[in-house]
């Protein structure tokens, strides 16, 4: 009765007013109750284990973890821009020439997408915590090479290995923040993490090209392997395993299961037998009615159980990958953080050279990144306090059930702002060559387009996640690892293209491209829900139902 109870009350009731929408579809959530409640979903455990179950200080423990690896990897993989300069005078009489040199900034972009593929089945398989311990750990051996290394191909490698090890904060890390929180949470958290993400490693940044001018840029590097040693104390002591296999639950002669991927799915008790051998999903119902919470040096083991078929659910992982990309939602997902991800890395590439032509000392680049750390507020502040509470709104008037879709409407306002910006910084970068300019221009657009940057990884994390709820793991790392990998073919050309046709056609080409593909969001909006109302319908074929 217990778990009737609990599970009653999460689960979508179909509104009974002769104007509500009609029919179920996948992705599709009772976010809010008759009574104007916000429900939560998913639907948790009677199992103390269970992070949805756990204290608010392990929930937040791991969160800030999460944050700390994802600031430092992502900033040491970013963040030599301020002082790419340094790196041309130290490698250009080598015969490396400027392309060359680029790949220190871009190559890790590349290899954060690809390592979110090896990353992600891994940790299905073995566990995340372990998975996270490992990563932290080539990290940091990887930033101490940087600053050891003594030779172009020797930093070069180390910036890969950088790159591989930082793709668990865009598939791994995400897919933990999803398993210790609600859905009415997640676009909070999401939020804070991308926000924190931003505001840090740009303030981080900020300061490079003073230490890189007072202390050398090996310095660059030993500060960050510092940090990155605390990271791995905190991954030891505060981060978690999140991985939990719910039980079976028994219901009005149904059962109610959670597969390896988090999904919950109900299927009749008869055929129930049949599909818990197919899927290997071991029948617990009723253990967990006795199980004792465990203490905290027992969350500290390194390594938890594996799963029974490790090497099955790494292929079947990388199958759901594929899978993900036939939804419109994750295709149109990855386009339009791909470009935006692209247009930020174009902007770092090139604001160096820029800002020194309008007079700036090259110890003084790095203040440009305060630009990132108020862009990345505001882009949080948009998101939060404007985006949340609409997201909620239109829930109530959809009759309490929350569209993944509804979150398209929240990027209109930052894709406009974001093709204004790249307008005005092509403009303003020719100007520093010919005349006419300011500083300032460089300044507001990078500033004002990090507000779309925020908001734009925000909300897209949020909706691949939502949209595509059978499978969120594989969804998340298909948007977030693949639009590093398109972004560094976007970049990898931008040295020709601005030395074919300067920065106001270079950006202006990028700014068509960025407006193309946010363009697409308006079909997206009106016929993703039909394509998930099919899958829906072919899944009931087979008799099974889906829910959050």
């Amino acid at each position: 009765m217990a778990a009737k109870n609990e599970y009653s009350e999460h689960t979508e009731e179909p509104d009974k007013r002769s104007n509500a929408p009609s029919g179920h579809a996948e992705g599709n959530a009772l976010l809010v109750d008759t009574h104007g409640n916000i429900r939560r979903l998913p639907v948790p455990s009677n199992n103390p284990n269970d992070p949805l179950n756990w204290k608010p200080w392990q929930k937040w423990a791991v969160i800030g973890t999460c944050c700390w690896f994802s600031v430092m990897g992502l900033a040491l993989a970013g963040g030599l821009g301020a002082i790419l300069s340094v790196f041309f005078q130290l490698y250009g009489p080598q015969g490396y020439g400027p392309s060359d040199v680029a790949f220190l900034l871009t190559l890790p972009s590349l290899c954060i997408g690809l390592g979110n593929f090896i990353i992600l089945p891994v940790a299905l398989a073995y566990g995340r915590r372990p998975v996270f311990l490992i990563s932290t750990i080539i990290l940091l051996a990887a930033t101490i090479g940087s600053a050891a290394q003594n030779s172009y191909n020797g930093h070069l490698a180390s910036r890969v290995m950088q790159g591989l090890a930082t793709g668990a904060s865009e598939s791994l890390l995400p897919l933990m923040l999803t398993e210790v929180t609600f859905l009415h949470e997640r676009g909070r958290v999401f939020g804070l993490y991308w926000t924190v993400q931003n505001v840090l490693s740009s303030l981080m940044n900020l300061t490079s090209s003073y230490e890189t001018a007072a202390l050398g840029w090996r310095w660059y590097y030993w500060v960050f392997a510092i940090l990155v040693g605390a990271g791995l104390v905190l991954a030891c002591l505060f981060g978690f395993e999140t991985r939990f296999q719910r039980p079976v639950v028994s219901l009005d002669g149904r059962a109610v299961m959670t597969d390896d991927f988090g999904v919950t799915h109900v299927v009749p008790d008869s055929e129930a037998q049949e599909y818990l051998e197919r899927h290997g999903i071991e029948d617990r119902r009723g253990e967990d009615a006795e199980v004792p919470l465990k203490s905290y040096s027992q969350l500290l083991k390194p390594w938890g159980s594996s799963h029974k078929t490790p090497g099955k659910v790494m292929l079947l992982s990388l199958l759901r990958m594929a899978q993900s990309m036939t939804s419109p939602a994750i295709l149109f997902t990855v386009l339009a953080s791909s470009i935006t991800l692209a247009c930020v890395v174009d902007v770092s590439l090139t604001y160096d050279a820029v800002l020194q032509q309008y007079g700036w000392d090259p110890k003084d680049i790095g203040l440009i990144n305060l630009g990132g750390i108020i862009g990345g507020l505001l882009g949080a502040a948009y998101c939060t306090l404007l985006g949340e509470p609409f997201i909620i709104w239109m829930a109530k008037r959809n009759h309490g059930i929350h569209k993944p879709e509804h979150r398209l409407i929240i990027l209109i306002p930052v894709a406009i702002l974001g093709f204004s910006m790249l307008i005005l910084y092509g403009f303003m970068a020719t100007a520093a060559f010919v005349g006419g300019g300011s500083y300032w221009g460089i300044l507001v657009s990078w500033t004002l387009f990090q507000v779309t940057f925020t908001s734009v990884l925000i909300i897209t994390t949020t909706f691949a996640a939502e949209a595509s709820p059978k499978h969120p793991g594989p969804a998340l790392v298909m948007v977030i690892g693949t639009k590093n990998i398109v972004s560094f073919g976007v970049a990898y050309g931008l040295t020709d293209m601005v030395q074919h046709g300067g920065y106001t056609w270079t950006f202006g080409v990028l700014a068509g491209i960025f407006g193309a593909i946010f363009i697409l969001g308006i079909p997206i909006y009106m016929l993703n829900p039909k394509w998930r109302r099919y899958v829906t319908r072919a899944e009931e074929k087979k008799g099974i139902t889906t829910t959050d």
